[in-house]
């Protein structure tokens, strides 16, 4: 082959390489997602790496309680969150499709949370398998 031919097409590659580079990297900078809660009394952004970039509120006039208002933002926070880590695999999918890389990352996908404000305290939660804890943790009559 020329030596010439097999340096364009180098170049050639390297230049396809840095412009699919530039899509992914735009692609996660504008996966920022705002989410408001279903109660409307919160509003989050997050930013493409999970981080919280803005928090608004809208509460009622007759106040809510601060377990309430706890509950509702941190909610609506990890929604936001599921929201942006789609949006970042998405963003990266046309690259890293169907590699070990990608499911890497989408097996960490946060899952929007379903138990909304004012659920009933007495429905049981799903039962976490049993794991031994460290003797640090037990309860100080047990050690």
């Amino acid at each position: 082959m020329d030596p010439a031919r097999m340096i364009a097409d180098l170049e050639a590659k390297a230049r396809d390489l840095a412009r699919r580079s530039r899509e992914v990297q735009d692609g996660i900078r504008a996966a920022e997602a705002t989410v408001r809660s279903p109660n409307g009394w919160v509003t989050v952004t997050v930013a493409p790496n999970g981080a919280l970039r803005d928090i608004g509120f809208s509460l009622p006039g007759d106040g809510v309680s601060d377990a309430d208002l706890g509950e509702t933002v941190m909610a609506t926070v990890r929604r936001a969150r599921a929201k942006v880590a789609r949006r970042v695999a998405e963003a990266v999918e046309p690259e890293f499709a169907g590699t070990a890389a990608m499911e890497f990352m989408t097996a960490f996908e946060p899952v929007e949370p379903v138990r909304r404000v004012g659920a009933r305290a007495d429905v049981p939660r799903p039962e976490a398998p049993e794991v031994e804890l460290p003797r640090s943790l037990w309860w100080p009559a047990e050690r």
